[in-house]
């Protein structure tokens, strides 16, 4: 999943439009619309915190968000059967689990 369609997915589950959350931000829609079907890595700074304060999601978390990270001696200690349900997931059940685990 890329950034974008995480983000997307992201306003969506808070029950807003892309229309709605850009009123929301204060952010011209055609401004949200441009980044989120463009690249967000390409947008102005100040445009991406705005999403980011909105959505309570840090940019640290959007930087990782569709990166395969290396195993380390931590993950390679989960439960395998974990693991691959977790692979096999939709990628917007995927992002409903990141969302209902990042409220713990």
């Amino acid at each position: 999943m890329t950034r974008e369609d995480f983000i997307k997915t992201l306003i969506k589950s808070k029950g807003y439009t892309l229309k709605a959350f850009s009123q929301e931000i204060n952010m011209p829609y055609t401004t949200l619309l441009s980044i989120l079907n463009g690249s967000i890595g390409g947008a102005a700074m100040d445009n991406v915190l705005k999403i980011c304060r909105a959505l309570n999601l840090s940019l640290d978390d959007l930087a990782t968000v569709g990166q395969e990270h290396a195993a380390t001696p931590e993950s390679a200690s989960i439960d395998e059967h974990l693991t691959a349900l977790i692979h096999d997931l939709s990628d917007e059940k995927k992002t409903a689990l990141i969302i209902l685990l990042s409220k713990f």
